[in-house]
């Protein structure tokens, strides 16, 4: 029984690490553009039913004893796509999106990203993307997908994500769910879903949308969590003195 407990104490502080280092992904992502933060499942293992077989005369009848459980564990992580607060920074290659929707973006071997993300720069051949590097894509008049190039001083691009001067427009994504979003680094996704289109998203140049981390509850967390901590490290100590006591009464005996 005490073997168990101690399993279960150290299976619940691995718990804990991981929401430590949850959190604290949330807190020092809170000046990243786009930033969305993550909260993670808990739920208790499956139980098992006890029993013996030492009941009746013949020590041979099954006898339940209930069930049990062996803690805790992380069932999956859930991102939260509240929008932020816009903020103006008068860069012209800063763009935010003022609604639901997703900036498109071309990733390595052929997949297709997604992020809300809009701190892009103009790359050295002339092109628009992340500061990752990730192109940032458009459609044009004959509804091909295709990077933008951005030529000479003098960038605009309109609400409705038309680009001055060319008859591209930024490829604007939106989607029915984003469950199935799996992240990539901080602020880029890639999913298997289909996108429904622009959907009622408007562009804002010379913006970016700023982390949604509320840095108020991020820090109440992890005050839970550290609580949570120093009970699970007391329980460790005094099943620790009780497994030491026992071995030392078996070993006199």
């Amino acid at each position: 029984m005490i073997i168990r407990s101690l399993y279960n104490v150290t299976r619940q502080m691995n718990v804990l690490q991981k929401k430590q280092e949850n959190n604290s992904a949330n807190a020092a992502n809170v000046n990243t553009p786009g930033f969305k933060y993550q909260d993670l499942i808990q739920r208790a293992m499956e139980e098992f039913d006890i029993y013996n077989r030492a009941g009746g005369r013949n020590n041979n009848r099954v006898q339940e004893l209930g069930t049990i459980n062996f803690g805790t564990e992380i069932d999956g992580a859930v991102t939260n796509f509240t929008p932020g607060v816009l903020k103006e920074t008068g860069i012209a290659t800063d763009f935010a999106l003022d609604g639901n929707g997703f900036f498109t973006l071309s990733l390595e071997n052929g997949e297709t990203g997604y992020t809300r993300n809009g701190n892009f720069k103009i790359s050295g051949d002339g092109r628009l993307v992340t500061q990752e590097g990730y192109p940032v894509l458009a459609v044009n008049g004959q509804g091909a997908v295709e990077e933008i190039f951005v030529s000479g001083d003098y960038f605009e691009v309109r609400e409705d994500g038309t680009i001055s001067g060319s008859d591209q427009r930024l490829l604007i994504s939106n989607f029915n769910d984003t469950q199935n979003f799996e992240l990539r680094g901080e602020t880029v996704y890639v999913t298997g879903e289909a996108s429904i289109g622009m959907g009622d998203a408007s562009v804002r140049q010379g913006y970016i949308e700023s982390a949604n981390v509320d840095m108020g509850a991020e820090i109440v967390k992890m005050m839970e969590i550290s609580r949570e901590f120093q009970a699970n490290q007391r329980a460790l100590t005094v099943l620790n003195d009780t497994l030491q006591k026992t071995v030392n009464e078996i070993g006199r005996n």
